[in-house]
């Protein structure tokens, strides 16, 4: 019995990690920010100037799944006092205008993004955790 549990454990925590795995890109304003496949908080933070606030243009997140179709995908946007300010639910891409973006996030240093997931089927239970996309600082 003691065996099946550590086993099934085992299976959850690896399904766990196996979910959050992909790549990812970021875009503002049709330039691409960051694109990768690895969580780095130091290496995924980008410096965004006042003139790109200033557009009329799009903050973009497209997420490719290694496994398309296996969970629910969502991106949340925290502010430095880690309050979630935006959350995005079962969808692997997100586009917002970057005027609706600045205005959530007036007198904000910093927006960060995070994803987590969900699996598709309801019977699976899997320990939710948030992975860091990328961080934008003002």
């Amino acid at each position: 019995m003691k065996k099946t549990v550590i086993l099934f454990t085992l299976l959850l925590c690896l399904a766990n990690v196996q979910a959050q795995s992909g790549s990812w890109k970021i875009k503002l304003n049709g330039k691409t920010l960051l694109s990768t496949s690895k969580e780095d908080e130091k290496i995924n933070c980008k410096k965004v100037k006042a003139a790109q606030w200033s557009k009329n243009g799009y903050l973009e997140i497209n997420f490719t799944e290694d496994e398309p179709d296996t969970w629910w995908r969502s991106f949340l946007f925290y502010d430095e006092q880690d309050n979630e300010l935006l959350r995005k639910d079962s969808t692997t891409s997100y586009k917002i205008l970057v005027k609706e973006l600045f205005k959530l996030f007036s007198g904000k240093k910093e927006i960060r993004i995070y994803t987590t997931i969900a699996p598709r089927d309801p019977n699976l239970a899997i320990r939710m955790r948030r992975v860091h996309l990328c961080t934008l600082r003002f």
